[in-house]
C-alpha cells in the first residue's frame, strides 16, 4: 500500500541519505503509472505492469540522472527499486515485456483497497513501518511545520 512504500523511503532518506523529493517520488510513480493504466484508463489488465519493471526502472533513473544530477538519480533509483521490492510477496514483473507472466484475476479498485485494509499482518507492518518514519523524520517535519506556522517554536 501507499504508506509502506512511502515510509520505507522516508527512512531510506532519514538513513541512507537519499535526497527526499528524488526518493519519495520514486516511491509512488510505478503504483501512479501502473494503478492509473489500470483502474482509470482501463489500458492495462493489471495494476502492475510498465511502471513495475526493471526497464521503467533504468529508464526514469537514467532520466533523472540527466536532469538533476547524480545524487537525484541515485536517491530516485534507491526509492524505486525499494517500491518493487516491497512489492515481492504477489507478482512483480521484473522482465516485462520480455518474459510472460500470470497474473492473478484483476478485481476492482475497491475491492483490491478493501483486501489491503483487511490483511492484518501486512496492515500492521505498514502501520509500524509508518510510525517510524514519522519517528525518525519529528525534526524535519517539525522545521518544515515551524516554517508553515502549524508547529509552535521552541516545543
Amino acid at each position: 500500500m501507499l504508506f509502506g512504500h512511502l515510509a520505507v523511503s522516508a527512512l531510506e532518506h532519514r538513513y541512507a541519505k537519499a535526497e527526499f523529493v528524488p526518493i519519495m517520488a520514486a516511491a509512488v510513480f510505478p503504483d501512479a503509472v501502473d494503478k492509473v493504466a489500470h483502474y482509470v484508463l482501463g489500458r492495462a489488465d493489471s495494476g502492475r505492469l510498465w511502471g513495475h519493471t526493471l526497464f521503467s526502472a533504468l529508464l526514469s533513473t537514467a532520466i533523472v540522472l540527466l536532469i538533476w544530477g547524480k545524487r537525484s538519480g541515485w536517491s530516485w533509483a534507491l526509492g524505486y527499486l525499494s517500491h518493487l521490492v516491497c512489492d515481492i510477496g504477489s507478482v512483480v514483473p521484473w522482465f516485462y515485456p520480455f518474459a510472460a507472466y500470470e497474473f492473478p484475476p484483476s478485481e476492482t479498485f475497491e475491492t483490491t483497497l478493501w483486501m489491503s485494509l483487511t490483511n492484518y499482518p501486512r496492515l500492521a507492518l505498514e502501520l509500524l513501518l509508518s510510525a517510524w518514519a514519522v519517528i525518525a523524520l519529528r525534526p524535519r517535519l517539525q522545521t518544515e511545520l515551524q516554517k508553515l506556522g502549524l508547529w509552535p517554536h521552541g516545543g
